[in-house]
């Protein structure tokens, strides 16, 4: 009767015995797996011809023996007093530039303990921005490995990105691209002209002319990083060439392309989507062509009095009203008009006739379409569109350029 009972008690010991290891397996996997303490950091750059001042305005003191700041892969000299260590909130560094003909690069790296992270990282275009300042306010920067290999699986993540096409004519429409490594879960777009987004992938048009720098600040559950490119986009002024188009083709607007304006007259108002929208004087107002397609505009005396597509989404002042298909259109009065709409003329027989400056123009658009670009009004104010038939179209106006491909 006891050899069962002992049987049965070192049954239990060694249950006990054995969840015991697996207990401590797993927690020991998970001190190997916790993601390290990020080190959070805020800095502020201000470029001038002559030199780079970096001002920490916020997150922890920097102890400044481990602290390394690199311009071009060289370190930069601070323990001269150049900063009060640790380098805390409102403290500044000087760094003299020389201009040169290649890109320029500044990283800061620190080391809490557990190695060498990179805190922020910028590049300096060769040409340098007209004389006067640019200041970069930059997000809050945690840590980063000091060599990260590219890498698909999850990990601190390096931020890098790419767009599509970096320069061009006012509205300048761009595809901003994620390339960032570590597999980010958060993004944060800033596109220098005040404007921003939490895409992955975002689309933005720059409405000005002017040199842009991009950053972009990315994160998951083990840390982020933010990258900034100065000059990355380039917005020139845009072309202007009057024509007049007649072709026994089809055409259609591409999508996303849009007219904005601010409202100078009351009156103005806009039925969309089965209802009635009024607009006040000072608003500014964006129609955009979400799907393309064919449609009618008329901008003629200074005022806009016919633009139906099917669906288009009405802004004012930024926000998002209403999509649908415009069914009637009144603006007495508007000012700073942009246009990225562009029309596109369809491959075919039919015969295609450009009068550019009243003067025929010779063109060989046999089977291939012909792209105009940024329609707007011509230097009378007029333009008028009409690419709502299959096999006709008419446009006049003015475009920023037209071209066969």
């Amino acid at each position: 009767m006891d050899k069962p009972r002992i049987t049965f008690k070192k049954a239990i010991i060694g249950l006990i015995l054995l969840t015991g290891v697996i207990i401590s397996i797993f927690l020991a996997i998970s001190l190997l797996t916790t993601p390290t303490p990020r080190t959070t950091t805020q800095f502020n750059l201000t470029i001038t011809e002559s030199q780079i001042i970096i001002t920490h305005t916020g997150g922890e003191s920097l102890q400044c023996d481990h602290l390394a700041i690199l311009m071009n892969s060289e370190p930069v000299p601070f323990s001269d007093g150049s900063i009060d260590c640790p380098w805390s909130i409102g403290e500044t560094l000087t760094i003299p530039l020389t201009s040169t003909d290649t890109i320029q690069t500044i990283r800061i790296l620190y080391d809490s303990g557990k190695g060498p992270s990179e805190l922020l990282y910028t590049e300096i275009p060769a040409q340098l921005p007209e004389p006067g300042t640019t200041s970069i306010p930059t997000p809050v920067t945690t840590t980063i490995p000091l060599t990260p290999t590219p890498t698909s699986t999850p990990g601190l993540p390096l931020a890098s990105f790419n767009a599509t096409p970096k320069s061009g004519p006012v509205p300048l429409p761009v595809q901003f691209t994620d390339t960032s490594t570590g597999v980010p879960e958060e993004w944060l777009w800033s596109f220098g002209d005040g404007m921003s987004s939490t895409l992955k992938d975002p689309r933005h048009t720059y409405m000005r002319e002017g040199s842009y720098q991009v950053g972009l600040t990315v994160k998951n559950a083990f840390g982020g990083h933010t990258r900034i490119s100065q000059g990355y986009i380039t917005v020139t002024p845009a072309g202007e060439r009057d024509i007049f188009l007649e072709a026994q083709r089809g055409a259609a607007v591409s999508p996303g392309g849009f007219i904005e304006f601010t409202v100078t007259k009351p009156g103005t108002r806009i039925k969309i989507g089965g209802g009635t929208i009024d607009l006040p004087a000072g608003a500014r107002v964006r129609l955009t062509v979400d799907d393309g397609g064919k449609g009618k505009v008329s901008i003629r005396d200074g005022s806009i009095v016919l633009f139906a597509f099917d669906m288009v989404t009405l802004s004012t002042d930024g926000i998002e009203r209403t999509r649908g298909a415009v069914q009637d259109i009144s603006v007495p009065g508007y000012d700073g008009l942009l246009s990225s709409i562009n029309l596109e003329v369809a491959g075919g027989s039919g015969d295609i006739r450009i009068l550019e400056e009243g003067l025929p123009v010779s063109i060989n658009a046999t089977e291939s379409h012909l792209v105009l670009t940024s329609l707007r009004p011509g230097a009378s104010g007029m333009m008028t569109l009409d690419c709502y038939q299959p096999d006709s179209t008419s446009f006049q106006g003015a475009v920023t350029s037209y071209s066969i491909v």
